[in-house]
């Protein structure tokens, strides 16, 4: 498992998928209405996205392949000046930064290896996801050599630094690229109450891989009734979690809960459990490499962070048949519809979350039929699905 969420490869299968139907009230995610809305809203005025060159400036690592291996897809030629050595996506060319130094080195080494392929390569635009330092680097490439300007938004470029006491000079940031991509709609409306025009903001779908992330072909005997995933971190709250599972714990209820992940906040979790009695409930299992083996081991996910954009291991859990209980936070709303297809906390009190986890330990007929539901964001989240979102965002880069 990485933090916070694992990566996923393109798949056949991806290819023959056809967006979600919507549900038996008429009722579609708004996400997927938000995207479609988008469609056909830009004409090109230069080159299709086909013949498009495009230039990456990227640190996420190992991250790269799920993020900009749809775009690579779609592009006519994508190059990545990246940190990773073993970037490895069909259809692209990686630059990678020497492997000198600390990583705060490397970084700045990156923006002059940008600087420098920006300067003896021609492209048609230059594409980052995170404002600082990797959006920085593509408006100063923009300024210098013209190319329209892409920005990923990730949660912390929304809820925090826009926040902070220098939030006017990132949202002066924001403005000034050709295209933003955002992962729902909550981010969409506050982009737009920063003053990004809504016409170069795209949706681009949290892809996962749907070939991984199914539901178990054979029949597995569930170890754990919950499942937690995520990193250990204030944002993520899984304290949170820990008070829920001890308040469920209070009213008899038989029930085991998995903790799948890491972090600054591991020893304030350890030191609740104790403190609440409830180490035979829950079992610590750790950071791994993939948590789809814990998400076929239980029945139900649950979700406690108290911020989060559209969190992948939530789409991940739900592809492969998991009930979600979340809370209604960032654009988890375009996804999941309370009694629909998860159950949706309106309270994150632990007394609600608890309540909300009785109900799947009580009404297990319910709790399978969310399942059933959930897993239709195969559909929507689909690696196809981000090559379609990416060939709209060169379009409106070429607007």
């Amino acid at each position: 498992m990485s933090q916070p969420a694992t990566e996923s490869t393109a798949t056949d299968e991806a290819d023959t998928l056809e967006p979600a139907p919507a549900d038996d009230e008429g009722r579609r995610t708004r996400a997927t209405a938000d995207r479609d809305q988008h469609q056909g809203t830009h004409t090109t005025v230069g080159s299709s996205p086909e013949e498009m060159r495009v230039l990456v400036i990227t640190g996420l690592a190992h991250k790269n392949e799920r993020h900009y291996g749809p775009l690579a897809d779609v592009a006519g030629e994508t190059t990545l000046v990246c940190l990773d050595p073993d970037t490895d996506i069909d259809g692209a060319t990686a630059v990678p930064v020497p492997d000198v130094g600390p990583r705060i080195v490397r970084v700045v080494l990156l923006f002059f290896l940008a600087l420098y392929e920006g300067y003896r390569n021609e492209y048609d635009a230059v594409a980052s996801i995170s404002l600082v330092p990797y959006g920085i680097y593509a408006l100063i490439l923009k300024a210098l050599y013209g190319y329209p300007a892409h920005l990923g938004i990730i949660g912390i470029d929304l809820d925090h630094h826009a926040q902070q006491w220098y939030g006017a000079g990132p949202r002066w940031a924001f403005r000034r690229f050709d295209a933003v991509s955002v992962p729902g709609t909550d981010h969409t409306e506050r982009l737009v109450g920063c003053g990004v025009a809504p016409t170069r903001i795209e949706i681009l779908t949290n892809a996962i891989d749907i070939e991984t992330y199914r539901p178990p072909t054979d029949d597995v005997e569930p170890d754990y009734e919950f499942v937690w995933v995520g990193r250990f971190s204030e944002e993520k709250d899984p304290v949170r979690f820990v008070r829920a599972v001890a308040e469920l714990d209070a009213t008899g209820r038989e029930f085991r809960a998995a903790m799948v992940g890491d972090g600054a906040l591991r020893d304030d979790v350890v030191e609740e459990i104790n403190r609440l009695g409830v180490g035979d409930r829950i079992d610590l299992v750790g950071w791994v490499d993939d948590p789809l083996a814990y998400y076929h081991r239980a029945t139900a996910f649950v979700l406690t962070s108290s911020r989060d954009a559209l969190p992948l291991v939530m789409l991940e859990a739900m592809a492969t048949g998991l009930a979600p209980v979340v809370p209604p936070v960032g654009s988890i709303p375009d996804v999941v519809v309370d009694g629909h297809n998860g159950l949706v906390v309106t309270d994150r009190e632990p007394t609600m979350f608890a309540a909300a986890m009785a109900r799947c330990l009580d009404a297990p007929d319910e709790r399978d039929a969310l399942a059933a539901n959930a897993t239709d964001v195969r559909c929507s989240f689909s690696l196809a699905r981000a090559g379609e979102d990416w060939r709209r965002i060169l379009t409106t880069l070429e607007a």
